[in-house]
């Protein structure tokens, strides 16, 4: 009779589909599997944040070295204008020497430090020891390790493709060249430029 009466009543009322609990070991199963997904994303995360500090620091770096060499030619350039400002205030042709000490150069000169003939530019030892004794320094030159030097030399005297007329005849005004060479540094004393230029001026 009960056994009736209790099917006559889940006939009436319909159970409902319910949703099936997980077992204890299916749960477990499943909270394992989102541990590793984190843990490979996390690892993910972290490579691609490391990833992005080291290209941060070596754009830095590269910045940094681009502005030290930028300050290092400005420097150089400095040091041209200064030696071309004091060939243009002579007015009579500048004495040269074969160290320096006049402060034109004579053409080709020798490497007044060394006896192997070579010329002082061909040297392996003409670094910012060499310069500091052998090259005119400037100054005024801020945030720089080193204040940039200047070397003048006198290599060449055109004669011809030039000249002033004087009564019925020619004078010949001679035009002198010289090259000047410079060596500017950065705030890092090993970021060194060097620059090299001719400059043309008649002398009276």
């Amino acid at each position: 009779m009960i056994t009736e009466l209790n099917s006559q009543i889940s006939n009436f009322y319909p159970m409902r589909n319910m949703r099936t609990q997980p077992s204890f070991t299916e749960q477990k199963q499943q909270k394992g599997a989102i541990l590793v997904f984190c843990l490979i994303f996390l690892t993910v995360l972290t490579m691609m944040g490391v990833s992005s500090m080291e290209s941060t620091t070596l754009e830095e770096r590269m910045s940094g070295n681009m502005r030290d060499y930028t300050m290092a030619f400005q420097s150089a350039e400095s040091a041209i204008k200064a030696a071309e400002a004091w060939l243009v205030v002579q007015t009579n042709l500048p004495l040269v020497s074969g160290d320096g000490s006049t402060t034109v150069w004579s053409e080709n000169s020798m490497d007044p430090s060394a006896t192997d003939g070579m010329y002082w530019w061909q040297h392996a030892n003409a670094d910012g020891d060499w310069w500091n004794s052998n090259g005119v320094a400037i100054t005024g030159v801020a945030e720089v390790s080193t204040q940039p030097r200047y070397i003048i030399e006198e290599y060449r005297t055109v004669d011809s493709g030039q000249s002033i007329s004087i009564g019925g005849g020619e004078t010949k005004v001679p035009r002198v060249f010289h090259r000047v060479t410079a060596r500017g540094v950065g705030v890092n004393a090993t970021t060194s430029v060097s620059v090299q230029t001719t400059f043309v001026q008649t002398y009276d």
